[in-house]
């Protein structure tokens, strides 16, 4: 994409060229002023870039946010080698991306695949091996419409509580996303004799899976990990950031004693009571340096409904 002084909005070279004059005044040389009008005029095309690579490409910003999640959930321990994240497309709800069969630490932006919803193959697999356990997210794709991510992870603090008959209950006060009970799915009741395994490696699994979920945004998968679902990337990397947190709690709480308090429905919340920014920022700038943190809009947290006096 080539840009010129003439391409550019005219407040933006005004607000070029009075940094330019500034310059100037303090005898700053033509050349050199020069200089700083061009560099001016690439700072302002590459945000006009990026600006027009996310109008022209509405799954830009999901793609983007697929690859800091993986960051993210590596970083914080609920990724393993084999648990992996998919967001659906923007532009066509029948596709999701994924990317190819890889360790989450590697995962970039060159290695998401177009998947579709109908059966859980890859529109194109660029010769690349596509993850075996595809058919968990295109089942729940298919049968959530309202789902735009989803994680599979091996947390381990979750697993223990799907061995047994103690449910996953909310227990603090940022998991109040929880249903009072979360479900847990038994591969049993859906492997067909003669087959092996745990993972969920074709469309029925996937689709006894999606039953289990149901309307929920977690659900347990017996000696496996569990499922979590979200309206965007970052409402099921922080979901399932505080799953593993609210796990932990409430299995060091049975330690104390087998007679809990979990929260009642008047102390859950709705995805509206809840400010999403900011864990999604505090565990993303845990992932970068410094001068990114530096860049974040400080302006963007806290809750309207909040802000006035009680």
């Amino acid at each position: 994409m080539n840009f010129s002084w003439g391409s550019l909005r005219p407040k933006d070279k005004q607000e070029i060229t009075r940094h330019a004059a500034l310059r100037e005044g303090s005898a700053m040389p033509h050349a050199l002023a020069r200089l700083v009008i061009s560099a001016g005029v690439l700072a302002v095309a590459s945000q006009i870039a990026v600006a027009q690579t996310a109008a022209s490409d509405p799954d830009a910003e999901r793609k983007a946010d697929l690859v800091v999640a993986y960051k993210i959930l590596v970083n914080e321990g609920i990724l393993d080698s084999f648990g992996h994240v998919t967001v659906r497309s923007a532009k066509d709800p029948n596709i999701f991306f994924m990317p190819r069969a890889m360790p989450p630490a590697l995962v970039s932006m060159n290695d998401l695949l177009e998947v579709r919803v109908s059966d859980s193959q890859p529109v194109d697999p660029k010769g690349r091996r596509v993850n075996g356990e595809r058919y968990i997210h295109g089942e729940i794709y298919k049968a959530r419409p309202d789902v735009m991510a989803v994680i599979h992870s091996h947390s381990q603090a979750v697993i223990p509580l799907s061995l047994t008959p103690i449910k996953l209950r909310p227990v603090v006060a940022q998991a109040g996303f929880l249903p009072a009970e979360t479900p847990t799915f038994e591969i049993r009741d859906t492997r067909k004799a003669g087959d092996r395994g745990m993972q969920v490696t074709d469309s029925a699994r996937g689709a006894a899976l999606a039953r289990t979920l149901s309307s929920y945004p977690v659900a347990l998968m017996r000696g496996h990990g569990e499922v979590v679902v979200g309206s965007s990337v970052k409402q099921a990397v922080v979901y399932a950031a505080y799953v593993d947190i609210n796990a932990r709690m409430q299995t060091q709480a049975l330690l104390l004693s087998r007679d809990i308090v979990s929260m009642n429905e008047a102390e859950l919340f709705t995805p509206q009571e809840f400010d999403i920014n900011r864990p999604w920022e505090h565990l993303k700038q845990k992932t970068l340096d410094d001068a990114a943190k530096a860049k974040v809009d400080r302006a963007q947290f806290g809750l309207e409904q909040t802000q006035g006096k009680q």
